[in-house]
């Protein structure tokens, strides 16, 4: 029994149900030949029961489903042979996690400071006596496992199915799948104690649904050649490197950048390097489950004027085990897919090494057997770039498959491995091949989240005159969509607005009708190699694997590390200058068996980003380190705040000349860049201050802010209760080294980022002074102000320098501003007196009788004023908690961190008080002056306010948060720490408090 993983190279034909690969034969008549190769395969998440105790057994991940047209035909039989593998969880996966975004992440200590070959198991694979734990309780459940893995992540165990049934708690039956052939799948997921099955993510080879396929089925001969019979193997004479080929090509009849394009041809028209050296000092890996035949590339080495070395690896397999090259199997020849693969990397990197690792053949490969050749593959760490055109549909493939596949790319994302996977030739509807089914499906791996899926285009003309289209024709096109599995990723955010993750990620020419020009052997119509044009994402992906090895070799690369893991650095590129790094393909869909995705102007679900420009694409991937400003700081108002971010219309949201101006999605993140825009230096900077607003909520939620590349906080900067509300709340930020930061929701909202301010690492700007919170402003009661009446649609100047402790040399002020009884919707907005007034609001609200806060940190106007302008009607409160100066102290960020949640105790009562020690706490130094959190109230029990002052000092009349019944609402806070370290929260109405810190004054 067998799974089906197949080959994603060239067109479809539907009434074969099958992935089919265009094969032009170029013979002395110019003939030509068309040849099938299928398609790939995906992964599931995990799962528990409840159960509690350590021999209690506990299900690991879900049971699979019988496939769209399959049926159960019967039990497995008991004696039927298992090969199974145990996979193991990270020890800490969250640190891998995190690890490989440093070392993707410019101006981080880690950035391209990878893991050296054999580090892995020690840094993050399982410890020791878990995989003693695990293999005991295997043991005594009956089974052998084997000698663990070097990256210590899988357990072999070879077992019956009576065997495996009693160990792992279920049933196998066997499913007869759409083609016939007939599969095996366990009736329930498996179960081991609980003890151990948290470290366990999968047990792959339990079911087995699939058949591979491979290999072509012949097609159109552009004439028919002559009989093999007595026919002798074909000679190439060989020749010297020029970017051209011999005359098999040039001299049949079909033209160069018409009909297919030379290696040559189709380097200068990505921009890519032509040389017998290109890609020296470098190694790429291919991956293959079919025999390759060497006597077809030694035929193209001939024409092309190569000489690359490609040395052979073999997993679960032995060299001249299987179907010889040539012959024939399900009416097509064995080792289209292995010379396409490696032709095309001689073609366009003849410098560098090419190892083929090979496993057991398609057509009995098992999911173990694929993720051996993975593992090999990435444990080996000899390349540094791994090319895959293989795959299966994500409903397809077991959960246990995908997971250990998922921490395998992990694996090779962390030692430093880029690997580009074929996003298949089914277009929109991946499954097709595998289960007739025409619902939209993505490919795995492609759709793996450490893996760079490339799709596919038609490309017209060569060099500047070239266009480019997506390919979809003849029954194949371009694979992409949206997967089942993945959640969005933070590099994608604001590029591909997907609620999960999107494929492909980039794409290449894979069109047969103008494809690529390769040798290969078909034993049924000449005894030795044949010339001939084959399309497919099967060419698409390991024209991206040269690309990424001529960057490599490029000084760049040698100068600042090698690239790596490639999707962070793409998207990066696409935000940051797309038309210099991508090829944006605009045209064309990938409905092939239903209606499916549109190229359009930026990112797609049929193209990706678009295809390479080798050029920019270099300067991507290889950034210069950069180092990340940290230390004292001092803050540097702006004049009005500016906005970096608004997804209503797309500032700062998208790729740089392609706006969009979808919401955030739930789940997602936005990459804001901070420094070298509004105002901001380029470098230098430690923090920035923003005013998040959220608008056309969706539903009850929360926003986290934390710099870009470092770990993901559990604290929040902002959250809301309902749908429909508009709310605003300020925060620090930490700035990362790449100059970014990032802003992640759970519930789909529009957000806006408007920047008040922002610290260096120098001298150059203002201190902080914390003052006891006072009251300036209360429309309410005519503080302040000589009314008492509401404010509509006008600005109060309010006097700041000489009042609640400002000084006459203060430079801006920070300023706790409150709307209430509001009436309708509306906003408020702070600025220097005299200045002109700003596009950015400071306070929003969006229904009558509401209240809301939020700090503002506000430059001074001459006359010592500031003015705060109010848009629709309302009562307004402002409260002093500080000010700026050159006499001032200086600022220090932390990465948010969690103080306070009374969630975890008790509420902070009405009336009541509460003392936090902040001095020492976390990341804080113990002679803490001034403390920024953010706090948030939740649960309230009626209407009320919070105040937060140093302990050990009288309770101010002001407050910082205003709030009523059943609202969640947050605020920044600028408090002064008291002596003992500590500062005091009081409300006046029952509620839950929650304190995030972001950064204090020394």
């Amino acid at each position: 029994m067998s799974k089906r993983v197949q080959a994603a190279t060239g067109c479809s034909r539907p009434a074969a149900s099958r992935i089919r690969t265009r094969v032009t034969v170029v013979l002395a008549a110019s003939a030509a030949v068309a040849l099938g190769v299928a398609a790939a395969g995906p992964a599931t998440a995990a799962g528990s029961s409840t159960a509690a105790g350590p021999d209690v057994p506990r299900r690991i991940g879900t049971a699979p489903r019988v496939p769209a047209g399959g049926s159960v035909v019967g039990a497995t039989a008991s004696g039927t042979t298992l090969h199974l593998s145990v996979h193991l969880s990270p020890r800490d996966p969250r640190a891998l996690t995190d690890f490989v975004t440093a070392v993707s992440t410019p101006g981080d200590p880690l950035y391209h400071r990878y893991l050296a070959k054999g580090q892995f198991a020690a840094a993050f694979g399982p410890t020791r006596a878990t995989v003693a734990d695990v293999s005991q309780a295997l043991k005594a459940a009956g089974l052998a496992p084997g000698r663990v893995s070097p990256d210590g992540l899988s357990l072999p165990v070879t077992a019956t199915v009576a065997q495996a049934s009693h160990a792992f708690g279920t049933r196998f039956e066997n499913i007869r799948l759409k083609d016939g052939t007939i599969g095996r799948l366990n009736t329930a997921a498996p179960a081991m104690p609980a003890a151990v099955a948290a470290s366990v993510t999968g047990i792959v080879g339990l079911s087995d649904l699939g058949t591979v396929i491979s290999h072509h089925t012949p097609a159109r001969h552009v004439s028919e050649p002559a009989p093999v019979t007595g026919r002798g193997p074909r000679t190439v004479a060989p020749r010297t490197y020029t970017p051209g080929l011999c005359a098999d090509f040039t001299g049949s009849g079909l033209s160069d950048g018409t009909d297919y394009y030379s290696p040559g041809k189709l380097a200068g028209t990505y921009g890519m390097t032509s040389s017998a050296t290109a890609g020296a000092g470098q190694t790429v890996a291919v991956f293959e489950l079919e025999n390759v035949d060497p006597a077809a590339v030694a035929a193209y080495q001939s024409c092309a004027g190569t000489a690359a070395s490609v040395s052979h690896v073999y997993v679960d397999t032995a060299q001249g085990a299987g179907a010889p090259a040539g012959s024939t199997v399900d009416d097509q020849p064995v080792g289209v897919e292995s010379a396409l693969d490696i032709e095309d990397l001689i073609g366009l990197v003849p410098g560098a090494s090419i190892i083929d690792y090979q496993g057991v053949d398609a057509s009995s490969a098992t999911d173990q057997n694929v993720l051996d050749v993975y593992q090999k593959m990435v444990t080996d760490d000899q390349a540094q770039v791994i090319s895959t055109s293989w795959g299966l549909c994500e409903p397809v493939e077991s959960g246990a498959t995908a997971n250990a596949e998922n921490t395998i790319f992990a694996e090779a994302a962390a030692q430093g491995q880029s690997v580009v996977a074929a996003s298949g030739d089914s277009g929109s509807s991946d499954c097709e091949p595998a289960t007739g089914s025409a619902s939209a499906a993505v490919d795995d791996p492609a759709s793996q989240p450490y893996v760079t899926g490339v799709g596919g285009t038609t490309m017209t003309g060569s060099g500047g005159t070239a266009t480019q289209k997506a390919w979809n024709s003849d029954g194949g096109g371009s694979g992409g969509g949206v997967s089942t599995r993945w959640q969005p990723t933070v590099y994608q955010g604001g590029v591909a607005t997907t609620g999960k993750r999107a494929v492909p990620d980039v794409a290449a020419l894979a069109d047969p009708s103008t494809g690529y020009p390769v040798y290969f052997t078909d034993a049924a119509q000449a005894s030795g190699p044949l010339p001939g044009i084959v399309g497919g994402t099967s060419g698409a992906a390991p024209t991206w694997a040269a690309a990424v090895v001529q960057a490599n070799a490029a000084t760049a690369c040698r100068t600042n590390g090698r690239a790596g893991f490639l999707n962070d650095a793409l998207y990066r590129a696409g935000r940051a200058d797309y038309p210099a790094g991508f090829w944006d393909v605009t045209s064309g869909n990938n409905s092939v068996f239903a209606t499916g995705f549109t190229a359009v102007t930026g990112y797609d679900e049929v193209t990706g980003l678009g295809a390479p420009r080798e050029a920019g694409l270099t300067t991507a991937l290889c950034a210069p380190r950069g180092t990340a400003a940290t230390g004292a700081s001092t803050f540097h108002p702006l004049a009005a705040p500016r906005r970096v971010l608004d997804t209503r219309n797309g500032t700062g949201w998208g790729l740089s000349s392609h706006p969009t101006t979808k919401p955030l999605v739930a789940g997602g993140t936005a990459p804001v860049r901070i420094e070298g825009v509004a105002g901001i230096p380029g470098s230098g900077v430690t923090a920035v201050v923003l005013n998040l607003t959220v608008t056309g909520t969706t539903g009850s939620g929360s926003l986290t802010a934390w710099a870009d590349g470092t770990t993901k906080p559990s604290t929040s900067a902002l959250n809301w209760t309902g749908t429909g509300q508009t709310l605003a709340a300020s925060t620090t930020v930490e700035a990362a080294g790449d100059g970014v930061v990032d802003l992640a929701t759970n519930s789909a909202t529009h957000l806006i980022a408007d920047v008040q301010g922002y610290y260096t690492s120098d001298s150059t700007g203002s201190g902080y002074s914390a003052l006891k919170p006072a009251r300036l402003l209360d429309t309410r009661n005519a503080t302040g102000i000589s009314t008492t009446g509401k404010i509509t649609d006008r600005a109060v100047s309010l006097k700041v320098r000489g009042r609640g402790g400002v000084p006459s040399g203060a430079t801006s002020v920070v300023l706790n501003l409150t709307a209430t009884q509001t009436v309708g919707s509306g906003y408020l907005e702070a600025y220097p007196e005299g200045a002109t007034r700003p596009t950015a609001s400071d306070v929003n609200w969006s229904a009558t009788g509401t209240t809301v806060p939020n700090l503002a940190v506000v430059p001074i106007g001459g006359d010592g004023n500031v003015s705060v302008f109010v848009r629709g009607t309302s009562h307004v409160i402002a409260d002093v908690s500080g000010y700026f100066s050159p006499a001032g102290a200086t600022f220090r960020t932390v990465p948010p961190q969690r103080l306070l949640d009374t969630r975890r105790t008790t509420a902070l009562g009405s009336g009541a008080t509460l003392a936090l020690p902040v001095a020492g706490a976390g990341s804080i130094a113990a002679d803490v002056k001034a403390v920024v959190l953010t706090v948030t109230v939740t649960g309230t029990t009626g209407t009320g306010y919070l105040t937060a002052w140093a302990d050990g000092t009288g309770r101010p009349t002001a407050s910082n948060l205003n709030w009523v019944k059943g609202r969640t609402i947050s605020n920044q806070v600028m408090v002064p720490v008291g002596s003992d370290g500590k500062v005091d929260f009081y409300t006046n109405s029952t509620t839950q408090v929650i304190a995030d810190v972001t950064g204090y004054i020394s």
